[in-house]
């Protein structure tokens, strides 16, 4: 057995067939397969839950049983300490938590403002002195300690707010929405146990015969002294009686109940009744600041604790940087300062730039939660061990994804193994190692269908994979848009989005695009509530113009269909979730036999005693507990997994018991269901089937689902929900989770809705997809602060020759550029070199195309000396032969490449054909590590050459330059050294046909260079 690889065999955990995989260790190892095809089963399920049980087991006894996986192996050896970064996780639903306190960047800025600020007067707030006295109110302030900036300790916090930055009260806009309505329609619809009950009512009543009130005026009608009547009553009493009860009331409005009943109320579920009226206002003493005035008024750089809690990660980065460079960050606090400069770029490096500190960590995405998790371990420093990531570029822009790998990279490179299940093609490109399962989903998947390097997957003729890069990607017939009818929608204010509009084609597919964070949920958002609102008030006669929008009247309902998980009870299944197990037992109960035996429809369900087994409660599965270990579940020995008893599985529908009906596929039920007696099961059936999910078992719990299916089951039971026309749906990235070859289903089921008369808008970042549509709103340019503009309102086409759009440039890459894109060679200069330049013209040829080793050391420790380092290089070329200048790209934060760079010197060895063995070194070691198995002696320079190299280059390191995630070098060769009288060839990189050689276009470049 390999200690370099972590190997499974006999992995049978849900769908998979007895696998056996093995994963390089200190490689990026990318999971791939269709949606359903086993990816999680063998990678969280199993490897993760398997090393997490293994690794916790071994802190204490007690902790044997902390597993929680339902996997099935029968060897798992060479695992490492497992770290899994998942999209959603139970542990982070505080509503309290923020991105600030999750990340300990809220602990940091306490600490730098509490010993870095100085404080301010109590009395006038204005600047005191070295001896913290304020010459104008003759006051000490109090010095500032990291408490002075916590919302939760009385030394801080805003005494009016209780620190929590709002106020929380009754809002007008909640209790009467509709102000068309008429006051006896107001009560009428107010919520049960508020301002209904009978005696605010009679008193209510009673007061507005007193004043001459009609309750059927509209409440936008009254008078301003009606309208206070209305709120806050009056001090008039009157004698009711109620109930046989006869009383004395007084009137005291609308508002004054809520308030009064709302304070004196005595239990949370009498609280609980007024929920829906409460709304929330920004505290005016501290203006959301929550600290007390004091606190918010101290600065560090210039800037308050508020600001920096503000707003956006890369302001405050930029803010720090310049205090740090003008000296304005005190002495005392310029080391805390850098490592809050150093975490928070992490964070931004993985595309969160645009996150504030104070944002609730609720209201992130699944992918905006796991890259925050990401940037947390990059600046970590772990070694040793295996990272498990679940699509973590789900919800990203692809001009982010380049960011997320160089952050994998980063993990890789300090000497972890990082697995990542992954359908985006970017990823899998740069994985050093692809597994992949199949070749289709559920029971027809869980088979590894390939194992190696990018380069085999190509040509794998067994890869749905291969397959789907290789095609032309998803295709549709576009909408004619000449006579179409025209929705806009106006005035969308949301979050960063300020006063935009929305215009977008009936009938037709429209897609929402920008970078991550540009605004485009707070957009869908606002096109949801508009029309939503206008069709509510259509009954009303109200004016399109006055609800905001144009071409509402040929709706008659919106549906938004939202990412959210789906149930995840254990007794959960396919049926029960899209609502057709009742129709199912009806159809059994209505059968010959279970009249005759006297069966109704409970006794064909598996949740109620009677006709279930009672042995394992339905389940069909019986738990066995373990005294030290956790619960093991066996099959039923009693039902023998069927989860009836035997006289409701005598009783036949056809020839089936219901068993074997809740064991069918959906495509087989599909065939076996009468449309005419079933019709809304096969209703149900034909829209699975069209989302590719026609090989699940009708019976199957929705907690053995992939991220993929549980998606697509979701939409599927929003959509069963309305069957019309004249809707619009809005999806909010129907494409996550889906492999390029499921997207297909997506897309026909798009199809039907245009063709029935419904319009779709979705939210979308797939290139392909947004390539298709009829139309594009995409928003920009940036995110956050520097985004929430329409950037772009037109086709694909237009789209992609706008140049103000960053979505537009990767659409014009697929339109021009189908196979790779080339991002653009930097103009360099360079000034005029010394002496005699070293011919280069011996090695100009091997350049763009000779696999390169560049090699240095890291500054000479006390102990150990100098430690060498080496890197594989993606591509070189000679920039200038006049002034000997070569450049080649590192990606960003490189391990190997920031130790060579320090020193400013290196050497370039130029491996021959015999040299894979060194090559594969490089690219699977440590960075501190990959010269140890390697005979390498120093080079003029001191820097090490590698034994057998066929030629070496001595470079000084000029300059640098920032392409995307990588870094452009430009060096100044010293000397050439190549071997002479041999017959001995360069290690060449592999070519496809006429296209580059590597990813950057070097090759490329060297030839259009040579045309012109």
């Amino acid at each position: 057995m390999s200690l370099d690889s972590i190997r499974l065999e006999g992995v049978t955990t849900h769908n998979l067939k007895s696998v056996d995989v093995s994963f390089p260790k200190g490689k990026l190892v990318v999971a791939a397969g269709v949606s359903g095809s086993g990816k999680s089963s063998l990678v969280i399920d199993t490897l993760f839950e398997h090393s997490k049980t293994l690794y916790l087991g071994a802190l204490s006894s007690k902790s044997l049983d902390m597993g929680d996986g339902d996997y099935q192996f029968d060897r798992i050896a060479g695992t490492q300490p497992p770290v899994a970064l998942r999209q959603r996780d139970g542990g982070y639903s505080n509503p309290r938590s923020t991105v600030g306190t999750l990340t300990g960047l809220d602990g940091l800025y306490r600490l730098l403002f509490g010993a870095g600020s100085r404080p301010v007067c109590p009395a006038c707030l204005g600047p005191t002195g070295p001896d913290l006295f304020c010459d104008d109110c003759g006051c000490f302030a109090e010095p500032h300690s990291a408490k002075h900036f916590s919302p939760n300790r009385k030394e801080g916090k805003c005494l009016q707010c209780d620190g929590i930055g709002e106020l929380v009260g009754f809002s007008l806009e909640k209790i009467i929405p509709d102000r068309s309505k008429t006051l006896t329609e107001i009560w009428d619809g107010a919520d049960p146990g508020t301002f209904a009950v009978p005696n605010v009512r009679k008193a209510f009543e009673a007061m507005a015969a007193d004043i001459g009130l009609d309750l059927g005026l509209p409440f936008e009608k009254l008078s301003p002294e009606q309208t206070e009547r209305v709120l806050h009553g009056s001090d008039t009493i009157y004698t009711l009686k109620i109930r046989k009860v006869t009383n004395d009331f007084r009137f005291e409005g609308i508002l004054g109940f809520l308030d009064r009943a709302y304070r004196n109320a005595s239990s949370a579920a009498r609280k609980n009744a007024f929920t829906n009226y409460l709304g929330r206002e920004i505290c005016p003493a501290c203006n959301g600041g929550r600290l007390r005035p004091e606190s918010l008024k101290a600065t560090v750089a210039g800037h308050t604790f508020h600001a920096f809690q503000g707003d956006e990660l890369s302001r405050s980065i930029t803010r720090l940087r310049d205090g740090l460079a003008s000296g304005d960050v005190p002495a005392q606090v310029r080391e805390l300062a850098s490592a809050i400069v150093k975490q928070s770029a992490n964070i931004e490096d993985v595309g969160l730039g645009h996150l504030q500190l104070q944002r609730p960590v609720t209201t992130l995405s699944g992918g905006e939660l796991q890259r925050l998790l990401l940037a947390q371990h990059l600046a970590s420093d772990l070694t040793g061990v295996m990272y498990v990531l679940d699509e973590p570029t789900a919800g990203l822009h692809e001009a982010d994804t380049g960011k997320i790998l160089t952050s994998l990279r980063r993990l890789r490179d300090l000497g972890n193994t990082v697995i990542v299940i992954e359908h985006d093609e970017s990823v899998i490109r740069a994985a050093d190692w692809i597994v992949e399962l199949g070749p289709g989903a559920g029971s027809r998947g869980g088979e590894v269908v390939f194992e190696g390097r990018f380069a085999d997957l190509l040509t794998s003729g067994d890869s749905p994979t291969a397959t789907a890069m290789a095609s032309d990607g998803p295709s549709r017939a576009r909408t004619d848009l000449a006579g179409a009818t025209w929705a806009e929608v106006r005035g969308i204010t949301r979050n960063n989005v300020v006063d935009q509009a929305a215009r977008f084609p009936l009938g037709a597919l429209t897609c929402v695009s920008g970078v991550s964070g540009a605004g485009k949920s707070s957009l869908v958002a606002g096109i949801h509530a508009a029309v939503s609102r206008a069709i509510a008030q259509r009954s009303t006669g109200a004016a399109a113009e006055s609800t905001g929008i144009r071409g509402a009247e040929a709706l008659d309902d919106v549906i938004y269909v939202e990412q959210r998980p789906i149930g995840r009870s254990s007794r959960s299944t396919l049926v029960t979730y899209i609502g057709i197990s009742d129709h199912i037992r009806d159809a059994f109960a209505g059968s010959a036999d279970a009249v005759e035996r006297g069966l109704g429809r409970g006794e064909f369900s598996p949740n109620v005693a009677g006709g279930r087994c009672e042995s394992c409660k339905g389940l069909g599965l019986a738990e066995i507990e373990m005294t030290l270990f956790k619960s093991e579940f066996i099959v039923c020995p009693e039902c023998e997994g069927r989860r009836f008893q035997e006289h409701v599985l005598d009783v036949r529908l056809g020839d089936k018991n219901i068993h074997d009906v809740l064991s069918m596929t959906v495509e087989d039920a599909l065939e076996w269901f009468d449309a005419t007696s079933s019709p809304k099961v096969v209703q149900a059936l034909g829209v699975l089937s069209e989302f590719g999910l026609g090989y699940l078992q009708l019976g199957c719990s929705t907690t053995t689902l992939s991220g993929g299916e549980a998606q697509r089951l979701n939409l599927a039971g929003e959509l069963l929900k309305q069957r019309r026309n004249r809707t619009l749906f809005i999806f909010d990235e129907p494409t996550r989770g889906l492999h390029t070859a499921d997207i297909r289903h997506l897309l026909a089921l798009f199809e039907r809705l245009i063709s029935s008369g419904n319009t779709i808008v979705v939210i979308e970042h797939n290139v392909k997809v947004i390539a298709i549509a009829d139309w594009v709103i995409d928003l920009g340019p940036g995110a956050g602060r520097e985004g929430g503009r329409v950037v772009h309102s037109g086709t694909p086409e237009k789209l992609a020759d706008n140049t103000a759009s960053v979505t537009g440039e990767f659409v014009r890459r697929l339109r021009d550029e189908p196979a790779e894109a080339t991002p653009p060679v930097p103009e360099l200069t360079g000034r005029p070199h010394s002496g005699a330049a070293p011919d280069l013209g011996v090695i100009g040829e091997l350049l763009p195309r000779a696999v390169t080793v560049v090699a240095g050391t890291a500054r000479q420790s006390e102990r150990n000396g100098p430690t060498p380092y080496g890197l594989v290089i993606g591509s070189l070329t000679v920039v200038s032969d006049e002034l000997a200048l070569i450049g080649f790209l590192v990606r960003s934060g490189s391990t190997s490449w920031n130790a060579i760079a320090d020193t400013g010197r290196f050497c370039v060895n130029i491996l021959g054909e015999d040299q894979h063995d060194v090559s594969d070194a490089f690219s699977q070691g440590r960075p501190d590590s990959r010269f140890d198995a390697l005979s390498w002696t120093p080079s003029a320079n001191g820097c090490p050459r590698l034994s057998g190299a066929v030629g070496t280059i001595d470079c000084s390191l000029k300059s640098t330059y920032r392409i995307g995630d990588h870094e452009f070098v430009l060096a100044t060769v010293v000397s050439v050294d190549m071997e002479a009288g041999t017959d001995r060839r360069p290690l060449l990189r592999a070519e496809r046909g006429d296209s580059a050689l590597d990813d950057y276009g070097w090759r490329r470049f060297a030839r259009e260079a040579e045309a012109t």
